[in-house]
């Protein structure tokens, strides 16, 4: 009997927070368009893996749109192959003219490294290692080496990279091509900081324009290894500081990374950083957080999702076309729940488009604004992390606008994948349903 009671009590306090929750009056976010933080340079993710999937696709010509045209990526993350192939770029040539075909315009293209060839590792394998030994010296000169011979190659296929990652995540030395950089040299390590100097010096002595350096790339960021990379590296060298966030914080709770984000927002005010990689499976409302959490608490100024297409997740979920027998979906592939979160950034963030603060009225539920350099154009990203329907009034002192559109997903089982809404009201009231995403485009004649 006393069992019961304390069921029934907690059922009712259920009942009693949801509608306490649900009859709040709308939480009020104010809008300062003139008070600016970091430049968006934009959004990109990773074809790293399985290129010959996208290249060999019965559907290519729709995917190709899939991916790029409805997305609206900047940036394009490949791995650098020289050496470990008999044909460099044979596959991304195809998928990089193609994304500029959807897009109407360039896309950025970052080149990272996960090994160099096995002639180069310790162990004379794509798995794992560090460098190799020369009379009793790491090999730092043909490290650089490799990486002028891989800029030669990929030029010669038509691919001019923007950017270069000397090598992913040195910091982890995994079971797929993988090389272990200590942040400085050790006995059994090769250092991370002679290797940048390396190949920074030999780029700048044998290229008119060479690309710009990103690093150090490694699996996260928050923890005292981290930092180490950062201290012992020439930070004149890259052009912004690069990350993964696989460590620092719980993808299941994405504030927990905010203070890892927040010291190194803190501690590099001045210099760009770039998320370059990360995923965490089909989690639409947690890899919208965490974007959130990226671009306002680190201050990102580009982000990227880990894998733009796989075969089991992704962005976009990607069937062989070696084995279209085996397809479980008409065309061989689909967009995930991932993907429309992405999109909700990537499809209306522009590049050039500076972040403006927002005076937050709830702490669950989310809100940035990003602004087009001339003000034309602001962009409202709302995050619904509640399990109950939230209404948020937003205030914009000194901005009118002559047009809006509102976008929702809902990342629930039958949620509404992407769907336009129509015009705000005139009160400025939205209304986020539980677990969604709410992205609002106002479009001002003048200012």
């Amino acid at each position: 009997m006393r069992r019961n009671h304390i069921s029934l009590f907690f059922i009712l306090l259920f009942i009693l927070l949801f509608f306490t929750y649900s009859a709040e009056a709308a939480h009020e976010y104010t809008i300062n368009i003139n008070k600016p933080h970091q430049v968006i340079e934009g959004f990109g993710a990773s074809i790293a893996w399985y290129e010959n999937y996208v290249t060999a696709h019965p559907n290519k010509a729709e995917l190709y749109d899939v991916m790029f045209k409805e997305l609206d990526l900047d940036f394009l993350r490949l791995q650098n192959w020289y050496g470990k192939r008999e044909r460099v770029g044979q596959y991304e040539a195809e998928i990089i003219r193609e994304a500029e075909k959807s897009l109407g315009r360039p896309i950025k293209i970052l080149i990272s490294s996960w090994t160099p060839p096995e002639d180069l590792k310790s162990n004379a394998h794509l798995h794992g290692g560090t460098l190799i030994k020369e009379n009793g010296e790491y090999a730092y000169d043909k490290f650089a080496d490799y990486w002028y011979q891989s800029l030669l190659a990929y030029a010669e296929a038509g691919i001019v990279p923007d950017y270069i990652s000397i090598q992913n995540e040195p910091d982890y030395e995994a079971t797929w091509n993988s090389c272990v950089f200590a942040p400085t040299e050790t006995e059994e390590l090769a250092g991370y900081d002679k290797a940048l100097a390396a190949v920074y010096e030999k780029l700048h002595q044998e290229m008119e324009n060479p690309p710009l350096l990103l690093g150090p790339e490694t699996i996260g960021l928050g923890y005292s290894e981290f930092y180490k990379y950062l201290e012992y590296m020439n930070l004149d060298y890259v052009y912004a500081i690069a990350h993964h966030l696989y460590s620092g914080g719980d993808y299941a709770n994405p504030a927990t990374f905010t203070y890892g984000m927040n010291k190194l927002a803190e501690d590099y005010k001045d210099k760009p950083k770039f998320q370059t990689e990360f995923e965490r499976g089909d989690d639409g409302l947690k890899t919208a957080w965490l974007i959130h959490t990226s671009l306002v608490e680190e201050n990102v100024n580009a982000y990227f999702y880990w894998d733009l297409i796989w075969d089991n997740d992704g962005l976009v979920f990607l069937e062989s076309p070696y084995f279209k027998y085996q397809w479980r979906t008409e065309k061989g592939f689909y967009r995930t729940d991932e993907y429309y979160a992405f999109k909700h950034f990537s499809g209306f963030i522009k590049s050039g488009f500076y972040r403006v603060d927002v005076d937050e009225g709830h702490n669950r539920v989310k809100v940035s604004a990003y602004i087009s350099p001339d003000k034309k154009e602001l962009i409202i990203v709302g995050i619904n992390t509640l399990v109950v329907e939230q209404e948020i009034k937003l205030n914009i002192p000194g901005y009118m606008f002559s047009e809006s559109e509102i976008y929702t997903s809902v990342f629930l089982k039958e949620g509404k994948k992407f769907a336009y809404e129509g015009p705000v009201n005139e009160e400025m009231i939205l209304s986020l349903p539980q677990h969604c995403v709410v992205t609002l485009r106002l479009l001002a004649d003048s200012l």
